[in-house]
């Protein structure tokens, strides 16, 4: 590593450093007990073991938001990460994670949408957790990043402000469904699939345009109100289920919703592959599948997250990628063999 790269490294750890919000999610703050921990986005023991495997001696996984960064890209390549690390946030004190998730900690899904609600729920605390950190980090003026670009962070922290504003109601509701126990007042659409196949997603998205190219989020007009459904991808005991969830009155995210739903087995695989790629740096995946890939392969997988979520542009189609999560050369008894 040169010395350019490593005082840009230095400089994004102390930034992230400066980032940290400790904070539970939870609206009952009286309820809350033992320490903000290191919560997990996604279940570290049981779907994250599941995808991780051995690289150096070290159980490990990728992750899109740990890229190893040079002169000639953002993402050069990936860095491998703990499990311990991986999708973890300091969002919820470790009485209300313990006790909120363990219907989904500690037993199989179900379909049900108490589980399609909790997975959804945590999926939107990540989300809302991240966006209050980075309005804190790009509003930090003893921050020596935001020193060295402060006209590109004012730009961030405007939009980071609005996103931030757009989630706040979505937080009440969410908080009146958790208090009174009500976990279907969310529209769900669920997909799961026979194998297990090594990726893991919890996040919130907002794509350019529904699966048809109709309208739903544009990212450079901040007047437009923002559509942002949320995601799960999980592998599971035997199967790999996803749950996409929005808000009834989202109508853009239920308008992509019913599209999904008119599509056959493999349109919607890879169209769900589409929208993670797409849209969720919160994706975390074995390096048993990495390692499959050719050289020409990576480089095409993490051209595409580039292309789609670090470049400010609008696309007015439907992303497509080449690649399908559900692809039976990447189910976990494949790359085993």
């Amino acid at each position: 590593m040169d010395s350019l790269e490593r005082e840009f490294y230095d400089l994004m750890s102390s930034h992230k450093r400066a980032m940290k919000i400790k904070d539970c999610f939870h609206h009952k703050k009286e309820e809350c007990k033992g320490k903000i921990k290191q919560a997990h986005s996604i279940q570290r023991n049981g779907r994250l073991s599941i995808i991780e495997a051995d690289i150096k001696g070290n159980k490990s996984i990728y992750s899109f938001s740990n890229p190893k960064i040079s002169d000639r890209s953002p993402m050069e390549d990936l860095i491998p990460l703990g499990k311990k690390e991986a999708s973890t946030f300091f969002g919820f004190c470790d009485y209300h994670d313990t006790t909120l998730f363990s219907p989904v900690e500690n037993f199989p899904f179900d379909n049900s949408s108490k589980h399609c609600f909790l997975h959804s729920y945590r999926s939107f605390a990540h989300s809302y957790h991240r966006k209050r950190e980075e309005l804190k980090g790009y509003s930090d003026p003893n921050s020596e990043l935001v020193k060295k670009a402060h006209h590109l962070f004012e730009t961030m922290q405007i939009g980071a402000k609005v996103g931030l504003d757009e989630l706040e109601p979505y937080k009440k509701r969410l908080d009146q469904m958790i208090e009174n126990e009500i976990y279907d007042d969310l529209e769900y659409f669920v997909f799961e699939k026979e194998g297990l196949f090594p990726f893991a997603v919890s996040s919130l998205m907002s794509p350019d345009v529904t699966y048809s190219g109709k309208s739903m989020n544009n990212h450079i007009d901040f007047s437009i109100p923002f559509s942002q459904p949320m995601i799960s991808f999980l592998p599971d005991k035997t199967s790999t289920f996803v749950i996409l969830a929005a808000f009834p009155d989202d109508h853009k995210s239920i308008v992509l919703f019913d599209e999904l739903n008119e599509l056959n087995d493999l349109q919607l695989e890879k169209a769900i592959t589409s929208l993670i790629i797409a849209n969720c740096e919160n994706t975390f995946f074995s390096p048993l599948f990495w390692n499959s890939l050719s050289s020409k392969e990576k480089r095409s997988f993490l051209d595409e997250f580039i292309a789609n979520t670090l470049l400010e542009t609008y696309r007015n189609k439907f992303f497509i990628s080449r690649f399908n999560f559900f692809s039976n050369r990447f189910e976990m008894k494949t790359l085993l063999e």
